[in-house]
C-alpha cells in the first residue's frame, strides 16, 4: 500500500485535508494521515478495523452521494473503489464537487489486463476493473485535463528479504513500452 502512494507523481504538501473515499479497513487512509494535516476516510460499509485518531476520522458514506458540502477538501484520494460502484461517473462527479478550487484528485485503480490481476481479482474474485481506455474516458468525463499513468506494485507475503529484487524488477517493467498496458495499476492525478 505504501508503495502504491509512493509511485504516484504526486507531492504532498503537508496541511491538506484530504478525504479518502472507499477506504475499507482504513489501512491506506493511516498511511495517508502521515503525510496530510488531516483524513476523512469513508466506505460503504463500517470496518471493525476502523478507529478515529487524531486528524483521522472514519464514516459510513456512499461514494456517488457523499455527505459533505462543496469544496471541503483539498485532495480527494480513491484507491481501487470506483470499479465497485454503481455508477463511477457520479462518484467522479461528487470528487470534483467536494474539491477546493485548485483541490487535486488521486484515483488509483487496478488495470484489467495486468495478468495476475486478471486471474485473481477478475476471474476468481468477480471484480471488473477498467481497461485503461476506460479509466481514462471516465475520469476525464468530470476531470478533461487530468494526468494518467501506470506502475507495477505488488506484495508478496513471506518475501521481504526479497524486496529490492522485487522493487529493480517492477521499477523494468515499467520502463517497458510493450508492458505499459499491462502494468499492474492506473493512476489519474487532476486539479479542479
Amino acid at each position: 500500500m505504501l508503495r502504491c502512494i509512493d509511485k504516484l507523481p504526486f507531492s504532498f504538501r503537508g496541511d491538506e485535508r484530504l478525504l479518502d473515499v472507499g477506504c475499507g479497513d482504513g489501512r491506506v487512509a493511516r498511511l495517508l494521515r502521515e503525510r496530510v494535516a488531516g483524513v476523512v476516510a469513508v466506505d460503504v460499509e463500517e470496518s471493525p478495523a476502523w478507529a478515529d485518531a487524531d486528524g483521522l476520522a472514519f464514516g459510513v458514506a456512499d461514494g456517488e452521494r457523499l455527505p459533505f458540502e462543496d469544496a471541503s477538501f483539498d485532495l480527494v484520494h480513491s484507491k481501487d473503489s470506483l470499479h465497485h460502484m454503481n455508477d463511477p461517473a457520479a462518484a467522479l462527479a461528487e470528487y470534483r464537487r467536494v474539491l477546493k478550487p485548485g483541490g487535486v484528485l488521486v484515483v488509483v485503480e487496478g488495470n484489467r489486463y495486468n495478468p495476475s490481476f486478471y486471474l485473481h481479482m477478475t476471474l476468481a474474485l468477480g471484480h471488473e476493473h477498467f481497461p485503461g481506455r476506460r479509466f481514462r474516458e471516465l475520469v476525464r468525463g468530470a476531470f478533461p485535463d487530468a494526468r494518467f499513468g501506470a506502475f507495477e506494485a505488488h506484495y508478496v507475503p513471506g518475501l521481504r528479504r526479497l524486496l529490492p529484487l522485487q522493487h529493480m524488477v517492477e521499477e523494468t517493467f515499467e520502463r517497458l513500452p510493450p508492458l505499459r498496458p499491462l502494468l499492474s495499476y492506473n493512476w489519474a492525478i487532476a486539479a479542479r
